[in-house]
């Protein structure tokens, strides 16, 4: 039976995901004496449940987009609807049309088009971009812009799942390499979850969402 750490929920099973508490798990799983050296967070990216919506059902990729969407309403983005309900079925509408089923959920290679497509239908030109492919400073790049992204992952405790990047915490102790926690909604519970990056090794997804310039 493989271990859990402290701070992380049990059902992780010695995972990547579930971490609850990060300074206890990192010096749990990692062997003591980390200091967090930096913690980057993009502010203002609401929290949305999938299961409050209509027909919540295999609709986290549908989620994480309606979240990223009104986060950038509030950056000034007025044409995008206020009502997250609103936006969900825009982005199901969109989804719908690129192979998007209640049985089988979004496929990762339509995510970067539905939200291109979104941004279009508010009027805008911002697109999204999908990376299958990726190393920490595809993330770190995105955070320190202040860019929620849509990550989406096919194995392990968030199997076939998406959610939403909001910041990450580094820890570091001397004579090792630092250790990285993403931060993420999952669109499953309402507080912020953290994801070991260092021990994300799994396929899936990084969706990119570009807003155009306001003029």
């Amino acid at each position: 039976m493989e271990r859990t750490y402290a701070g992380q929920l049990e059902v992780a099973n010695n995972g990547y995901a579930g971490i609850v508490d990060p300074e206890a798990y990192v010096n749990d799983r990692y062997h003591g004496s980390w200091t967090l050296k930096r913690t980057v967070r993009i502010q203002g990216v609401p929290v949305l449940l999938q299961r409050e919506f209509e027909h919540g059902k295999n609709n986290c990729t549908l989620t994480s987009i309606t979240a990223v969407f009104r986060f950038y309403r509030d950056q000034g983005f007025n044409h995008i609807p206020e009502d997250v309900n609103q936006i969900q079925q825009d982005v199901r509408d969109i989804a719908i049309a690129n192979y998007f089923k209640d049985e089988k959920g979004t496929p990762p290679t339509r995510i970067a088009t539905i939200v291109t497509k979104l941004w279009k239908r508010y009027g805008y030109e911002g697109h999204g971009s999908s990376r299958y492919l990726w190393k920490w400073s595809t993330f770190e790049r995105e955070l320190s812009a202040g860019r929620p992204f849509i990550l989406n992952m096919a194995n392990g405790f968030y199997k076939n799942h998406s959610v939403t990047g909001v910041g990450y915490l580094l820890f570091e102790k001397p004579g090792f390499p630092d250790v990285v926690l993403l931060q993420v909604l999952d669109n499953r519970v309402k507080e912020v979850r953290y994801i070991d990056f260092n021990e994300f090794n799994f396929w899936g997804s990084i969706t990119r969402v570009y807003p155009p310039k306001l003029d």
